[in-house]
């Protein structure tokens, strides 16, 4: 038969005044322990197979346990050489952009700056095409010039428009060996 492990004192242990007093002067200040209850050999080697099992699951638990953590520091070195992986390769790719940005920005410059160059050989062309539909014209020495050709002209009127066509020849000449030297 098993004895129970509950402890249950007897009426005659409470503690009372009287009852204080009494265990004082008898000197009985000790614990009430609760009796070792008697096993059999089959109770034995039940508890020494359960008590083994708990110590095998805990050194099984702590075994799991330190192979996770350096699974985790495995995991942990892998991420972070990877983060840095990551981070060389972001800069890398914000040092491609910067560059490709800049080299944007000068193929733009230099588009602009071609294309003001064209638009002032236009304008000088325009001008000089202008100049010789002009340069047929006599013009008035007060501004705003008034350009004019009489229906006889005098060898001097002839010689000023003559000399003005030579100066158009002159300058497109000029202008073209400018272009060709471009």
């Amino acid at each position: 038969m098993v004895q129970s492990s509950i402890v249950v004192p007897s009426t005659s242990h409470r503690k009372r005044s009287i009852d204080v007093s009494s265990k004082e002067e008898s000197g009985q200040d000790e614990e009430i322990k609760r009796p070792r209850l008697e096993t059999s050999e089959a109770g034995k080697n039940r508890n020494k197979r359960l008590f083994g099992a708990l110590l095998g699951t805990l050194n099984k638990f702590k075994n799991e346990t330190e192979k996770t953590s350096e699974v985790d520091k495995n995991r942990r070195e892998i991420n972070e050489k990877l983060h840095e992986k990551l981070e060389l390769e972001r800069k890398e790719l914000q040092e491609r952009l910067q560059a490709r940005k800049e080299e944007k920005q000068r193929m733009l410059e230099l588009k602009i700056q071609e294309e003001q160059e064209l638009q002032a050989e236009e304008r000088e062309l325009k001008k000089l095409e202008q100049q010789e539909k002009l340069a047929n014209f006599l013009r008035t020495e007060t501004e705003p010039f008034l350009y004019y050709l009489p229906e006889t002209l005098t060898d001097e009127m002839s010689l000023t428009i003559k000399e003005q066509k030579e100066r158009v020849i002159e300058s497109r000449n000029k202008l073209e060996n400018k272009g060709s030297l471009l």
